[in-house]
């Protein structure tokens, strides 16, 4: 008896710039337009059941031997997709006129403009070509990211558990515009980083991460203005947040879609079709059990175990005092920029946003090492000290 194949459409498209042998045509229902065609040689295998995974709502699909193959479509419950529909050529200030509230483009603009006055600011986007040297430096950069903020989170991530994977493909991804680098930048350090996929002018956001020092300035909202920019300026048709609810994803989302599940069998074969049967029953009985809410149920239990299990990256704490006045005459000034000073950074950043002021206005001095530092700007104080 036949075995079952297990694929994974989404990651097929993304990650690997293809869509998989069962489908002839795909259809792009936003524009009712011609997404994909084959031009493949027949190349189903009859006797392999094939159970396919998050097939997104914005395409439809035109199968292979539909006379022959049995084809079953069945709803992915409780996961959610997060796009931007992009349906003409538009510059990104009368796109977001259009699409998006006043109060949220004001909230766009009020991060993007604070985060440019606080910092010496700049953007890349690397798409097409880029050194190994750069390439290695940026992927280190982000996955140490990733690292520090899932620590932080109290999760797993997938893309940790395979970055060998990710970090192999997406070198010769990028040197042939199929994946791309979008990077945010304070002087010469990346402070925001996010690989993107490319296929038929969608434009995939794939693995964002960010330097957890600079949480008060919304760099994702930034990176995800950045891109769409990008995108409009480059004739995509859409921008797709992929699926994992975040609440940056659902503000910025004007096409919100969802997934299917889809199993293909021959028909005249009774050990396929009893398999088949059985795939379908347990993707059901799996949808019957979120509407039970039994998946956020199993989610928190691994959670609170893995906090009691598993020894936490301590982050450091730290309390802020403001004062009136204080005599910096002695002691030694130093710069938050210095890695010998990382500590400092957080609080630093904290208050260059709540003062709305640029990096180099301040005078940050050392009382205590490791310990107490007061921040000074004008006659403004602030003393932070380190539990």
């Amino acid at each position: 008896m036949a075995s079952l194949k297990k694929q994974d459409f989404y990651i097929s498209l993304t990650e690997k710039h293809n869509v998989l042998n069962s489908y002839e045509a795909l259809e792009y229902n936003l524009t009712k337009s011609s997404f994909y065609k084959s031009n493949k040689e027949d190349d189903v295998l009859y006797e392999i059941l094939t159970s396919i995974r998050l097939f997104p709502s914005y395409l439809s699909p035109t199968f292979k031997h539909t006379n022959t193959l049995k084809i079953k479509k069945i709803p992915q419950d409780k996961i959610i997709g997060y796009a931007i529909n992009i349906e003409t050529k538009q510059n990104i200030e009368t796109f977001l006129k259009n699409e998006f509230s006043k109060k949220f483009r004001s909230n766009i603009k009020r991060f993007l403009n604070r985060f440019e006055y606080c910092f010496n600011a700049s953007y890349k986007m690397i798409y097409g070509n880029i050194l190994k040297d750069e390439y290695s430096f940026l992927m280190t950069t982000l996955h140490d990211m990733l690292v520090t903020r899932f620590v932080q989170r109290n999760e797993k991530n997938e893309i940790l558990e395979n970055w060998e994977y990710y970090l192999e493909s997406t070198f010769s991804l990028i040197n042939s515009k199929k994946a791309s680098l979008f990077v945010i930048y304070h002087d010469s350090n990346p402070v925001h980083i996010c690989v993107n996929h490319h296929f038929n002018n969608i434009l995939f956001v794939s693995i964002p991460s960010y330097d957890i020092n600079f949480a008060k300035f919304a760099l994702g909202n930034i990176s995800i203005y950045k891109l769409l920019e990008w995108s409009l300026n480059n004739n995509y048709i859409m921008l797709d947040m992929a699926y994992g609810e975040l609440e940056y994803k659902r503000r910025w989302s004007n096409h919100i879609y969802s997934f299917e599940h889809h199993i293909i069998y021959k028909t005249n074969a009774l050990g396929l079709k009893l398999k088949a049967n059985l795939e379908i029953w347990l993707i059901k009985f799996k949808n019957f059990l979120k509407s039970k809410n039994i998946d956020v149920f199993i989610k928190n239990i691994k959670k609170a175990i893995k906090k009691k299990n598993e020894a936490q990256k301590d982050f450091v704490d730290f309390e802020i005092e403001d004062v009136t006045s204080f005599n910096t005459k002695n002691l030694n000034t130093i710069d938050s920029e210095n890695n010998i000073y990382s500590i400092i950074k957080k609080p630093v950043y904290d208050f260059i946003y709540k003062q709305k002021i640029h990096i180099n206005s301040i005078s940050i001095f050392e009382i205590k090492p490791q310990k107490e530092y007061v921040l000074a700007y004008k006659n403004i104080y602030q003393k932070i000290i380190f539990l």
